[in-house]
């Protein structure tokens, strides 16, 4: 059986709810800070109807790979939807928003309006500050899925919306134009097979 990797879209907090930029991960931060009480029970949820799906995956014996971001959120998200040895990965971080992280979208409408208006539209746009485009953080994920070994083990990776529209984009081949035409709900599920041809983007069920 070819390997597939889901890629699952991390809980909504308060923060993220409020229209935040996320800020950069840093050493030791507490990962159970990242969730509060909604988050908690749409993750609950969420296991009930996945969890067993996805850790039951065993191919040779051999349970999926659980990974994630190094985001707070991501690490907590996996933890709470049972799976807790998920293994960080650089690659499945958050766009580095630079100057704009730990701002609310509202507020960077009032000050700095066609940058925000360029960056919901132009996929090579950087925030200031050492921010990343949409077009890095495709480069990034495009790398990281070709760095996925063909063995046949299932991937779980509980990632970011970011992450997720890039390798949807990779799998189909697309510009990375399309971005903004992709929506990704908190605790989505995301899933690419690899073929002989390259990745291809499957249909999540439940």
């Amino acid at each position: 059986m070819p390997t597939t990797v889901w890629l699952v879209s991390h809980a909504a907090n308060a923060a993220l709810r409020s229209g935040m930029f996320p800020r950069t991960p840093v050493a030791g931060d507490n990962a159970e800070e990242g969730l509060d009480a909604r988050a908690l029970e749409a993750l609950a949820a969420w296991r009930e109807r996945w969890h067993a799906r996805l850790a039951g995956a065993e191919r040779n014996g051999e349970a999926p790979r659980a990974l994630t971001s190094p985001a707070a959120i991501a690490r907590a998200s996996a933890h709470a939807a049972g799976f807790a040895g998920a293994t960080p990965r650089d690659a499945l971080a958050d766009t580095a928003f630079g100057a704009w992280q730990g701002k609310r979208l509202a507020d960077l409408a009032h000050e700095a309006p066609d940058a925000l208006a360029a960056w919901t539209r132009d996929p090579a746009f950087r925030p200031p500050g050492g921010g990343e485009s949409f077009d890095d953080v495709r480069a990034r994920v495009s790398a990281w899925l070709e760095t996925v070994s063909d063995s046949g083990l299932d991937v779980i990776a509980f990632t970011h919306a970011s992450v997720m529209r890039a390798a949807i984009l990779h799998a189909l081949g697309a510009p990375s134009s399309g971005f903004r035409s992709i929506e990704i709900a908190p605790l989505s599920v995301t899933a690419l097979r690899r073929t002989q041809h390259g990745w291809a983007w499957r249909a999540a069920k439940d």
